[in-house]
């Protein structure tokens, strides 16, 4: 019975502990965004992930989602991948570096509230996700520049690969697989 009541009162006081730290930050967030301060904080962040190789416009949902959670980037995310017009390139890497980093202030005032270290927290996690952000970024551009020069080299020979299938080109208005025209 020690148990469970020692239980319910740890739970109860760590719910409370969350409640007074998200629930102000859900206030702050909503009343700051439209500030001249937050588009300050928007282009140095901008300048912070730039050699990460975000552009400017996807400067915003990154920030939200790396000081806020994924909640509120991921929502920020898709009305800026709309309005921006942002490459699909832009959103992998704000999806990648936002699924290691988010919430940040709000991961790491609850894991300092029970006693672990900010320094591990913020520091480690954020180069790590830069690092890995950084490398991935890189290799995803390294496969698509591939493809398209594969699919160029093979663009002569009637075959051309999309989607990873291969596509085969027309011919005189039939499809190379298909043999001749058959004749009506």
């Amino acid at each position: 019975m020690d148990l469970l009541r020692e239980f319910a009162t740890g739970s109860w006081s760590l719910l409370w502990k969350m409640f007074a730290i998200v629930v102000p930050m859900m206030v702050l967030l909503e009343l700051f965004e439209g500030s001249r301060a937050y588009r300050g904080m928007v282009r140095g962040w901008s300048r912070i992930v730039g050699w990460l190789g975000f552009s400017e416009q996807t400067a915003a949902p990154t920030l939200i989602g790396f000081l806020f959670g994924l909640v509120y980037g991921g929502g920020i995310i898709v009305r800026d991948a709309k309005r921006h017009d942002l490459g699909r390139r832009q959103v992998f890497l704000m999806a990648l570096f936002l699924s290691m980093v988010h919430a940040m202030i709000e991961d790491s005032l609850i894991l300092i509230a029970v006693g672990a270290s900010a320094f591990w927290i913020v520091v480690f996690r954020t180069g790590w996700a830069a690092a890995v952000t950084l490398a991935l970024g890189m290799a995803a551009t390294a496969w698509v520049r591939w493809r398209r020069r594969r699919a160029a080299a093979e663009a002569g020979s009637g075959v051309a690969l999309a989607g990873g299938r291969v596509r085969w080109r027309w011919v005189g208005g039939w499809e190379r697989r298909c043999g001749p025209a058959p004749y009506y």
